[in-house]
């Protein structure tokens, strides 16, 4: 029996529906999340199809290091149980043959990911906290759009293991963003972005070389944040994580386990003190 939805690419004008199937969700995404999700990425985003209405989606990021983060795999409720879901992930499994690949899921959802060959990496807490603050004159604190665009690139891959350019120009430049570097030495030795969400503001990434630099990095992006609420996803890897929330008197939520198949990445999660968004993968 042939399945009666069309797997295609997601059309620009469709970018919305991401934030809203998201916030459904209870994931509260950045307001333009979805803009830097298709990026660099028109083939990665794809959508499944049903008498003109889209029923599921999935986005898989393919990148040059035979890697793929697979990201928003979801359903529209009324959908569910039919296979929707699979039909995407088998669509996107015979793309990402070979590959290594990475998903992030709620704690709840990871024994299926496990009966599916996945290996847990770490587990990721959402936490809570106030905005503001005073905002002090730094020196060291910069604009990120300061920075030369391939120091930050080459930077970021140090966390994120591979090169996201276009990814990157998108997502520190779209409305609303404050995205800051710390320099040491005239290097840069931390960034943090902080985003619009659809209930107060989201942090991510935020990665830096010692704890001094993701205080400062975050005391300045939470001043931004007017009247908040702000939130943040930590890696509990990193062996800082706990004096990090407990210095900003973060309220941890929802846990998300980050999986792999095949070659995990080899990451510093010392300086990862928040992801960029685990909904994207």
């Amino acid at each position: 029996m042939t399945d009666p939805w069309i797997i295609r690419r997601m059309e620009e004008e469709e970018v919305a529906m991401v934030v809203s199937w998201a916030d459904r969700e209870g994931w509260n995404p950045g307001i333009h999340d979805g803009v830097a999700l298709i990026s660099g990425n028109r083939e990665g985003v794809l959508v499944a199809e049903e008498e003109d209405q889209v029923v599921g989606m999935l986005s898989a990021s393919w990148l040059p290091s035979q890697s793929a983060n697979l990201g928003l795999y979801l359903v529209r409720p009324d959908c569910r149980g039919r296979g929707v879901g699979r039909a995407l992930r088998k669509h996107v499994e015979k793309k990402v043959s070979g590959c290594s690949v990475n998903i992030n899921c709620p704690e709840y959802l990871e024994p299926i990911f496990l009966r599916k060959g996945f290996a847990p990496l770490y587990t990721v807490v959402r936490c809570r906290g106030d905005a503001g603050g005073v905002l002090s004159a730094d020196p060291f604190l910069i604009p990120l759009t300061d920075v030369p665009f391939q120091r930050l690139v080459d930077f970021d891959a140090t966390f994120f293991s591979v090169k996201r350019e276009a990814f990157l120009a998108s997502w520190i430049t779209r409305p609303g963003v404050i995205a800051l570097g710390v320099l040491q030495d005239g290097h840069l030795a931390g960034y943090g972005v902080l985003r619009q969400a659809c209930d107060g503001f989201r942090v991510g990434p935020l990665y830096a070389i010692h704890p001094s630099h993701a205080y400062r990095l975050y005391n300045a992006l939470k001043a931004y944040g007017g009247q908040g609420p702000v939130y943040i996803d930590v890696p509990l890897a990193n062996s800082h994580a706990e004096t990090f929330m407990e210095t900003f008197e973060l309220t941890p939520g929802e846990r998300w386990i980050s999986l792999y198949k095949g070659d995990p990445p080899a990451r510093p999660m010392s300086g990862l003190y928040g992801v960029t968004a685990l909904e994207l993968g």
